[in-house]
C-alpha cells in the first residue's frame, strides 16, 4: 500500500467515541444559534433606530414621518426634502440616472440642513451616522417657505423694529451668503 494511503485510512478511522462527537456537534449548533440570534437582534436594533431617526428628519422638514414605512414613497419624500420636485421621482426607472441624482439630492439635503457639502456625501455613504446626527442635532430645516420671507424682510422690513434687529433675525434663518452680505451692507449704511 502507499504511504498517503495508509496515513489517510489511519486519520479516518481514528477511534473518536462518536457520543462525544455528537456533544461537541450539539454545543457547537447552540453556539452557532446564538451568535446568529445576536447578530439579528443587532440588525433590528439598527434598522428601528434608522427608522426613528428618519422619521425624525421628515418630521423636521414638515413632511409626512410615516412615509419612511412605505418604499417607494420614502424615496419621493427624500426629492421632496431636497427641494426637488416630484417629477424627478419617476428617473428611478433609470438606475445609473437615479443613483446620480440622488448623490445631488443627497447635497442639497446638506445644504437645506445647513450643512457642508461633505456632510451630502456622508448621508449618501455612510447613513447610519449622518442620518441620526441630522435627526438629533438643533439643526433647523430652510425649506422654500423660509427663504422666500427672509428676502421680503430683507427689502421691506414688515414692522417698525430697527433695521439691527431684523438683520440679526435674517442672519439666523438666512439659507445663503448673499442675503447674509445684503443684511451687512444695510447695517452699514445705518
Amino acid at each position: 500500500m502507499n504511504f498517503s494511503l495508509e496515513l489517510s485510512w489511519a486519520l479516518l478511522t481514528w477511534n473518536i467515541n462518536p457520543e462525544a462527537m455528537n456533544g461537541m456537534a450539539a454545543v457547537a449548533t447552540a453556539l452557532l444559534g446564538w451568535m446568529a440570534m445576536i447578530r439579528m437582534a443587532i440588525i433590528i436594533a439598527l434598522a428601528i433606530f434608522m427608522i426613528i431617526s428618519r422619521w425624525r428628519v421628515f418630521n423636521k422638514a414638515s413632511l409626512p414621518g410615516w412615509g419612511i414605512l412605505i418604499p417607494c414613497y420614502n424615496r419621493y419624500l427624500m426629492f421632496k426634502l431636497g427641494g426637488r420636485s416630484g417629477r424627478n421621482f419617476l428617473w428611478i426607472l433609470i438606475p445609473p440616472v437615479f443613483v446620480v441624482l440622488m448623490i445631488i439630492n443627497y447635497f442639497k439635503i446638506a445644504k437645506q440642513f445647513w450643512k457642508h457639502r461633505t456632510y451630502g456625501l456622508g448621508l449618501r455613504f455612510i447613513k447610519i451616522v449622518f442620518i441620526p446626527i441630522l435627526a438629533f442635532d438643533n439643526s433647523k430645516y430652510l425649506g422654500k417657505k423660509v427663504t422666500k420671507p427672509v428676502a421680503k424682510m430683507i427689502v421691506t422690513p414688515a414692522s417698525k423694529a430697527p433695521v439691527k434687529a431684523v438683520a440679526k433675525k435674517v442672519i439666523k434663518k438666512a439659507p445663503a451668503k448673499k442675503v447674509v452680505k445684503k443684511v451687512k451692507t444695510l447695517i452699514k449704511k445705518k
